[in-house]
């Protein structure tokens, strides 16, 4: 049961921290003004992330319930890194 419990939170941890690395290269994409298109890539990659690192919950969801929830979840990744971007922008002319 232990060794089963770490193992978890070890996992917990690397996804944080994975969703926190996004984050932050969204964070870069606005700090160096990086193309759109190159935004775009984090974006997907974040949403390509998230969908295999959460496929064990959302294989147990169906219909209705499987499409609220990963429409809810795509929506406040998206305000995530769009906020996360806003801020390198920002940030880019507090430096300058």
């Amino acid at each position: 049961m232990l060794a089963s419990m770490s193992t978890r939170r070890l996992d917990d941890f690397t996804v944080a921290a994975c969703d926190g690395g996004f984050a932050i290269a969204a964070f870069g994409c606005g700090l160096f003004d990086a193309p759109l298109w190159l935004t775009g890539l984090v974006a997907f990659a974040m949403l390509a992330y998230w969908s295999w690192s959460r496929r064990r919950v959302l294989n147990r969801l169906h219909g209705a319930i499987w499409a609220s929830q990963t429409a809810l979840a795509v929506s406040v990744i998206i305000a995530i890194l769009a906020g996360s971007y806003w801020l390198g922008l920002n940030a880019k002319d507090l430096i300058t």
